[in-house]
């Protein structure tokens, strides 16, 4: 069997299906989307996931574009409208209401966006789905590139946009190399209930052992991720339910929501810093966590990977699948290389400062926060950054329909 497409993204979470979405609204273009399984919303019944992200509103305005937003369940989302950041004696605090928004972002469970977005494309049907699929080898032409499946169907498309995650196979077998950073950190993340529920706020404090944030969950629990020394995280993760309590309770004393009294399930994860040192080869493009993996302290991530879905599709506006696209994802590897860059040059700087070992970093940083809640502009700034509304994030996530280059 074989097929030819247009546009073949690889990768079926979020940023693979969103890719997908936008790139297919063009009608005359073919778009498949392969992964080896397709998302499962979760049962009504079921416990939050332990995989919990920070969604912007630039972020949700591309989910909303695609329908993605709308097929989320809203009983699995928490709108947090306050933001407090602590280090040291100093302390900043962000209000949605300050800044002329509704909130500040939500916290949702990335396998429910990735079923969401999966649902939209079958309700729009523009979409060729090819779940249960096995990329076994790919072939790079000038003009196509033909991938092979583990069945032995033969696919070939113009464009391949790669988002099948930080270990990204395309990507390997591309060759494209990588720059590393291994943060001998894991990322310890439970659900925790407190003396008072959490009321939509997200509270994070730079500990002596690494930053700990508190995210809000639906039903008033919140969900933690503390980034610890990889040996202490793994230490932690076997602590058992009371000496977990007692970790989280002397790290956050001040905790606006009272004590810890329950953790559920506690997962460690590695923290590793990528950048593919090109987000193009030919006709091949990375998208995602394929492309750069950021420190988690400022739940960027998937913001930026669906960034990069908005951005690709506004690049590619006029583009038809019998021109060249080269140009066209010049501008993207340039875009998206930099901006990506920022976000992670400027998380990595402000973790490598709070974990100098004296305490100096954090006083420091203390001090610029207590510095920067009396400078407006500045906050201005970083809110709109953050939240993906600033000049230099796609139309879409802006709230524009029309796309052009940037």
């Amino acid at each position: 069997m074989s097929a030819a497409f247009d546009v073949l993204v690889i990768g079926g979470g979020a940023v693979g299906a969103v890719s997908a979405a936008l790139l297919s609204d063009d009608r005359q273009r073919r778009v498949g989307l392969i992964d080896l399984k397709r998302p499962q919303m979760p049962d009504a019944d079921s416990d939050f996931d332990p995989r919990v992200v920070a969604i912007s509103p630039g972020s949700r305005n591309i989910l909303s574009a695609v329908g993605a937003w709308q097929a989320a369940p809203p009983d699995r989302l928490a709108a947090f409208t306050r933001m407090s950041v602590h280090s040291g004696s100093g302390s900043i605090e962000y209000r949605a209401a300050e800044h002329g928004l509704p909130c500040l972002g939500w916290i949702a469970e990335i396998p429910t966006l990735a079923a969401a977005a999966w649902s939209a494309l079958e309700t729009a049907g523009r979409v060729e789905l090819l779940a249960g699929s096995r990329l076994e080898n790919i072939d790079f032409g000038r003009d196509r590139i033909t991938l092979t499946l583990a069945d032995g169907t033969r696919l070939t498309a113009r464009l391949v946009v790669a988002a099948d995650g930080a270990r990204s196979r395309l990507r390997r077998l591309a060759e494209i190399e990588t720059d590393s950073w291994h943060y001998n950190q894991h990322a310890v993340i439970a659900h925790v209930e407190c003396e008072r529920t959490n009321p939509g706020q997200c509270w994070q404090r730079f500990t002596d052992d690494g930053p700990l944030a508190f995210l809000p969950l639906p039903d008033g629990r919140s969900s933690i991720v503390w980034s610890l020394p990889s040996e202490q995280a793994r230490q932690l993760q076997g602590a058992g339910n009371r000496a977990t309590r007692r970790a989280l309770n002397r790290a956050a004393d001040d905790l606006p929501f009272g004590r810890v009294v329950a953790v559920g399930q506690v997962y460690a994860l590695p923290l590793i810093r990528r950048q593919a040192r090109s987000l193009v080869d030919g006709r091949l493009v990375l998208a995602g966590d394929a492309g750069r993996t950021v420190h988690p302290l400022a739940g960027q991530g998937l913001n930026l990977g669906l960034l990069d879905a908005a951005a690709l599709a506004e690049v590619l506006d006029d583009w038809t699948p019998r021109q060249d696209p080269g140009e066209s994802l010049a501008r993207y590897d340039r875009w998206r290389t930099s901006a990506g860059a920022m976000v992670a040059n400027g998380l990595h700087a402000i973790n490598e400062l709070s974990a100098e070992r004296t305490g100096l970093g954090r006083r420091l940083m203390g001090l610029g926060f207590a510095a920067g809640a009396r400078l407006w502009p500045a906050r201005e700034l970083f809110v709109q950054r953050a939240c993906g509304l600033d000049a230099d994030s796609p139309r879409l996530a802006r709230g524009q329909n029309g796309r052009s280059a940037a």
